[in-house]
């Protein structure tokens, strides 16, 4: 049997080539890939006929049969492997309601090369979008939940030890400034995808005066890409914007983490609601938090994905080939549909975190989380080098616990003998001095240097943080409306050519 897209291959593509390499790709192939097919060919079609490179009554003629494609639906297109791809299937639907000569002239001036290129830019541009904003509202959450806990006291940790005194909104807050500059990182791709590949052809150009700046705004580009083997043969945008999702889930797999111990029984520190966690089917008693275990698994599958396709585009000739533009990145788009979904998921966990201030507050004094601000005290009231206070105060510590006391048990004689033994002598400090050092309230407000964990600092950075995620809503909406109102544009334009 004939091949179904060529003359030149005198034999029908053997099964296994079909269901191997064409048919996953078929089975994409939705409404929305369909929308995205009727507006590239509408562009080329509106280009076409305004530079007199087709006949105004052919030109009619497709883009009425364009139309009725889209009004059909994705499942009205024969996806038979055969044809190998979603353009040919869109083609030859077209051929059979415009008829096979006036179909044939659509394509002129392009190639199968500069339309999947386009096609793989729109794809990303909107996913690049729906991953701002879908990070723009967990960003949100996390601000919110932040401020609520501005004074929320509780131990900070540096090697997952007891470090010094914090609050929850201060962990956040850090959080949410991960999360702007995480989204910076996306918003900077944008730029590189959204520009049109449509007007390369194979990756030569073409000797048809085509107007490539035209068909890019009619599909709401900011411009074309060139030189032209460039717009055909690279997905660098695609693997970009992967690296872009991977790092933000790196992130967010450390802060599930950090969340997931303190959630456990033994840490106790952070609970959630229910309806944010699962149980098991055997043991009564479980709470199991997999919205956080779910961060660290989507982090190390946006990773896999990223090693694979740069793995197998790296192989690739630079040029056009299966392993360079579709097979070699086809991990990547479910991978950024997984950024998405999760980001949903982000947003609760934000809304619902809920810090167990009482303990968190009592913990700061049972782990000595203050020891620092008792050295601190030493520094600035007695005239020690920071090295003396610090040697002073942990051999204090030390005794404490040989004692088992915890910071609140902690005494001017306690002091006193380790400063006996560090220094020789004791020191001229009382009961008073001692308990406000190892306040862990007066501890984090006392921390006022810019970036600081007092509650006022929290505030002002929360308030600038918000103020850029405003703007960076903003920009992210103008983008979007940009895009739709080319699509509005594109539509007029198509439906007064076939008018």
């Amino acid at each position: 049997m004939k091949n179904a897209v060529s003359s030149r291959l005198s034999e029908r593509t053997a099964e296994e080539v079909a269901n191997a390499i064409y048919r996953p790709g078929m089975a994409t192939f939705d409404d929305a890939a369909l929308e995205a097919m009727c507006q590239l060919n509408e562009a080329h079609l509106v280009m076409l006929a305004e530079k007199g490179l087709v006949d105004r009554a052919v030109a009619k003629s497709l883009a009425a049969a364009i139309a009725r494609i889209r009004a059909e639906g994705a499942g009205a297109i024969d996806l038979d492997p055969q044809f190998e791809d979603g353009y040919f299937a869109f083609e030859n639907r077209l051929s059979a309601i415009a008829g096979a000569k006036d179909t044939g002239f659509i394509h002129t001036g392009r190639s199968r090369n500069d339309i999947g290129a386009t096609l793989d830019r729109m794809h990303a541009r909107n996913l690049c979008l729906r991953m701002m904003e879908s990070l723009d509202k967990a960003r949100a959450a996390c601000a919110a939940t932040a401020l609520k806990h501005a004074e929320t006291i509780m131990p900070g940790y540096t090697h997952l030890q007891p470090a010094q005194p914090m609050t929850f909104g201060y962990f956040l807050t850090n959080v949410a400034s991960a999360l702007s500059r995480e989204h910076d990182k996306i918003a900077a791709v944008y730029d590189r995808i959204n520009r049109s590949s449509l007007g390369a052809a194979a990756f030569a150009g073409t000797t048809f005066p085509v107007d490539r700046p035209r068909t890019a705004g009619l599909l709401g580009f900011d411009g074309i890409v060139e030189p032209c083997l460039e717009a055909v043969g690279s997905r660098d945008f695609v693997t970009e914007l992967l690296w872009s999702a991977t790092s933000t889930l790196t992130v967010l797999s450390r802060v599930a983490q950090d969340m997931y111990v303190f959630c456990t029984h033994e840490f106790s520190a952070l609970t959630f609601p229910d309806r944010v966690a699962g149980t098991s089917s055997i043991m009564p008693q479980k709470k199991n938090m997999l919205a956080l275990e779910y961060f660290r698994a989507a982090a190390g599958r946006s990773i896999g994905a990223l090693t694979g396709a740069l793995s197998s585009v790296k192989g690739s000739n630079y040029s056009i080939g299966l392993d360079s533009v579709r097979e070699g990145i086809a991990e990547a788009w479910p991978s950024l549909d997984l950024f998405i979904d999760g980001m949903a998921l982000l947003r609760l966990v934000f809304e619902t975190a809920t810090p167990d201030a009482e303990r968190l507050k009592k913990r700061c004094y049972e782990n000595f989380s203050t020891a620092t601000d008792l050295a601190d005290g030493l520094v600035r009231a007695h005239g020690l080098s920071f090295r003396e206070a610090h040697h002073v105060v942990g051999g204090a510590v030390q005794r404490a616990i040989d004692a088992g006391l915890d910071a609140g048990g902690m005494t001017v004689e306690i002091i006193n003998a380790s400063a006996e033994e560090e220094l020789g002598r004791a020191l001229p400090i009382d009961a008073r001095f001692v308990r406000d050092c190892l306040d862990p309230v007066r501890s984090v407000q006392a921390r006022t240097t810019p970036g600081g964990t007092a509650p006022s600092e929290v505030r002002r950075m929360l308030e600038a943080l918000e103020t850029r995620r405003g703007k960076d809503a903003g920009l992210t909406k103008a983008r979007r409306e940009a895009v739709e109102a080319a699509a509005v544009r594109l539509r007029n334009a198509a439906e007064a050519l076939a008018a």
